[in-house]
């Protein structure tokens, strides 16, 4: 059956669900993105005139983040509310707990205690709003010796062990590409909240939601660690090899580019075996089972990256996969982004230039699932800072004079 993005008849599952967002770089950002993708209503708290800081980096782009839409904002600016507001003024404070009222979550990944000296804490906003879901989004969490440290992704990715099991003996600990633990966080951080939303359906009760990166990059390494802490085995720089340490679970040169290829099973070694022209190994003892593959790694590496040299990674992967094996041509981003199955998913949506409002279309990638009715899709584009400022301050009963004063004073 195929499902596409924004397709059905349906209300999104949270249409009705209001949520303040008070977040910053990926991680937070990322988080309100997932629920207003469901049909949440987020409002995007910023600072007043400056808005969020992610909106102004360059990013290979000095276009987009002079005007403050840089790529980092984009991705996860859509469907979004901009309401500008100080929240280091009183004034600003009153309006925030007015408009908390109205809500149903708040979402911040301030410091360590920035939101109590505010005056916002879980404990403020819970006295206004009962059944309010509070979600704080920190480097290290709410406890525990490093609990005001701050945080970026990849400081993490070295606090937690991750980046002593990325990389080569040769190249030693390495972070990771893309800002795993960022996203990982975000998807943590959505999945947290919308459990406490449908535990509030059924008993009324709020929730206050204690997330950490430390633990969410903890929780990517869930079979290591479980390994670790049941054997005493500590794991050390992988490269490219696969957890079961199966020699023919690596990266290989073909003839034109590099091929991924991943083995856990009996039949798939035979499998690759037969697919690539080595059907003779099948009857050598030394190949019988993984055990003896292991003790000649190199043995069995060096046929398997002969036998592929002789044809292309475009040409090898469909092959191998036809025989059940799972492989993959190593594409650039550029080549994976303009491929069929990523085209055939939706999984990139957009605005056209008239409807962003920039010199330009842009494409920014959507939620990791589909569902058959009232799935994830976009309803507005990424929003200037300050754009719905007027209309959500109207919405909670301040004039047009009011609004005007508290701009002139800085605290909108």
């Amino acid at each position: 059956m195929k499902f596409k993005y924004g397709i059905g008849v349906i209300l999104q599952v949270f249409d009705g669900i209001r949520v303040l967002d008070i977040t910053r770089v990926l991680a937070g950002p990322y988080a309100s993105y997932q629920l207003g993708l469901l049909g949440a209503d987020v409002i995007k708290i910023e600072p007043v005139l400056k808005g969020e800081s992610t909106r102004w980096r360059s990013e290979g782009d000095a276009a987009l983040g002079n005007i403050g839409m840089s790529p980092s904002f984009l991705t996860q600016g859509s469907n979004k509310k901009s309401l500008t507001i100080n929240l280091d003024e009183s004034l600003g404070q009153e309006i925030f707990l007015k408009l908390v009222c109205t809500a149903d979550v708040v979402v911040e990944n301030l410091r360590t205690g920035s939101m109590a000296k505010r005056g916002l804490a879980y404990e403020n906003i819970v006295s206004v709003k009962p059944d309010i879901i509070y979600c704080s989004m920190t480097g290290y969490g709410q406890t525990g010796p490093k609990s005001a440290y701050p945080a970026y992704d990849s400081v993490i990715q070295a606090a937690t062990g991750f980046m002593s099991i990325t990389g080569t003996p040769d190249s030693g600990p390495l972070k990771s590409g893309p800002p795993v633990v960022d996203y990982a966080m975000g998807m943590a951080g959505a999945f947290a909240i919308s459990a406490a939303l449908f535990a509030r359906s059924k008993t009324g009760q709020g929730q206050y939601i204690d997330l950490s990166m430390q633990d969410s990059c903890m929780a990517l390494m869930s079979s290591v660690l479980t390994a670790y802490a049941n054997t005493g085995n500590p794991p050390g720089l992988r490269g490219n090899e696969a957890p079961s340490k199966s020699p023919a679970s690596t990266t290989f040169q073909t003839k034109d580019g590099l091929l991924a290829i991943a083995i856990n099973e009996q039949h798939q070694f035979v499998h690759l075996m037969q697919a690539i022209g080595l059907s003779d190994i099948l009857n050598d003892e030394r190949f019988n089972d993984a055990a003896k593959r292991r003790q000649h790694t190199e043995l069995l590496r060096s046929a398997i990256g002969k036998a592929l040299l002789q044809n292309s990674a475009e040409y090898w992967e469909p092959i191998i996969n036809q025989m059940g094996v799972p492989a993959a041509r190593v594409m650039s981003i550029p080549e994976m982004m303009v491929s069929p199955q990523v085209a055939e998913r939706g999984f990139f949506q957009g605005f056209t230039q008239e409807e962003c409002g920039l010199d330009r279309d842009i494409r920014v990638p959507m939620a990791a699932f589909q569902f058959k009715d009232g799935g994830p899709k976009l309803r507005s584009p990424p929003p200037r800072i300050g754009q719905h400022t007027e209309d959500i301050l109207q919405e909670l009963g301040y004039t047009k004079e009011q609004i005007l004063d508290y701009s002139d004073a800085g605290i909108v």
